[in-house]
């Protein structure tokens, strides 16, 4: 199969329970969506689109000279906010994209690459990242996502795990798709597992969707959700210089 475009599609809204207007929040002299765009404008994408229902963030992205996608308010997940903002930049269905989560500031430029490379075999329909599991602690913490790996795919993702039976992993909400199998997903229901768990790609995985999984390079892997998590990405930052 041709690939016709390499795009990375941002999702980003200004709604967050525990930190609001987290994408707007200052990391350093830039803002935290600022950051998201530039690494992944370091990646080989063609383009890289945010995409987002909030006129503060579009404004934003203006203002830093990146490219945004205005999508609709109701989406229950980041996936349906790309595939809409997909459809409306007339995307094809051989080209692939990777959804990069907004809240992500260190990024790794090599990840995404990495990503597209996987992607253009012909038998790759969807890929995701997982790094090395750092505390014993987090198996029982449902807030960070796990994942069991076969043979380089997905075998089960899940928030509680205690036994220390078998391999896990800490999975990373990147992941990227050929768009055809991107529209083969937003149309699917959503999965028992899926609303069971709070986790989107179940619904590839109960569809018998293979997620092939690739260990990620970045240094850091951070998620901007509190101001704790805020504090320490500023720390970070302080540190680097």
């Amino acid at each position: 199969m041709k690939i016709l475009n390499k795009i990375v599609l941002i999702p980003s809204r200004l709604q967050s329970e525990r930190l609001p207007e987290k994408p707007l929040k200052l990391i350093g002299s830039k803002t935290m969506i600022e950051m998201v765009y530039e690494a992944a404008s370091r990646s080989v994408a063609d383009k890289v689109i945010i995409a987002t229902d909030s006129e503060s963030i579009s404004n934003e992205v203006q203002n830093f000279g990146g490219e945004v996608v205005m999508t609709n308010s109701d989406h229950s997940n980041g996936t349906e906010r790309i595939f809409e903002a997909s459809q409306k930049m007339g995307l094809f269905d051989e080209d692939i994209v990777i959804n990069l989560q907004g809240d992500e500031p260190f990024s790794d430029p090599k990840d995404m690459n990495n990503i597209f490379e996987l992607l253009q075999e012909e038998n790759v329909e969807m890929v995701s990242m997982f790094t090395d599991l750092k505390n014993k602690s987090d198996l029982k913490n449902p807030n960070v996502v796990k994942v069991s790996i076969k043979d380089s795919v997905a075998q089960d993702f899940f928030r509680n795990e205690t036994s220390l039976d078998k391999k896990t992993w800490i999975h990373l909400g990147i992941y990227g798709f050929k768009l055809n199998t991107l529209k083969k997903i937003v149309k699917l229901p959503k999965s028992e597992n899926e609303i069971n768990r709070k986790l989107e790609q179940m619904r590839a995985m109960d569809n018998n969707i293979p997620i092939h999984m690739i260990r990620s390079e970045a240094l850091v892997h951070l998620g901007i959700d509190t101001y704790e998590d805020l504090k320490l990405a500023n720390k970070l930052i302080k540190n680097d210089k």
